[in-house]
């Protein structure tokens, strides 16, 4: 998803980061909902959410969310773009 310039819009809202933080002191020694390795106090931690931003999948690495992040991401991009033709300038 794009940036829209502020994070209500991007789905990070208020919400968004009251529950990422009542939910943060008790993420760490928890499996990643990623890569399930335990989360440790001093890595960085995001609340993923599902793909079409209607509910969470838990609390993950944030690399981890960010790498899937991506990939989906790029992925989409590869689907839609497409070969311009000189018939379609």
């Amino acid at each position: 998803m794009a940036r829209s310039g502020n994070t209500t819009a991007s789905g990070y809202g208020y919400e968004h980061q009251q529950l990422r933080k009542a939910l943060l002191a008790e993420a760490y020694g928890q499996a990643c909902v990623h890569c399930k390795l335990v989360m440790l106090p001093g890595q960085k931690l995001d609340l993923d959410h599902t793909a079409d931003r209607t509910g969470y999948r838990g609390m993950a690495h944030a690399s981890c969310n960010r790498s899937d992040g991506a990939r989906r991401g790029n992925a989409k991009r590869r689907r839609s773009s497409t070969l311009k033709t000189s018939e379609s300038w």
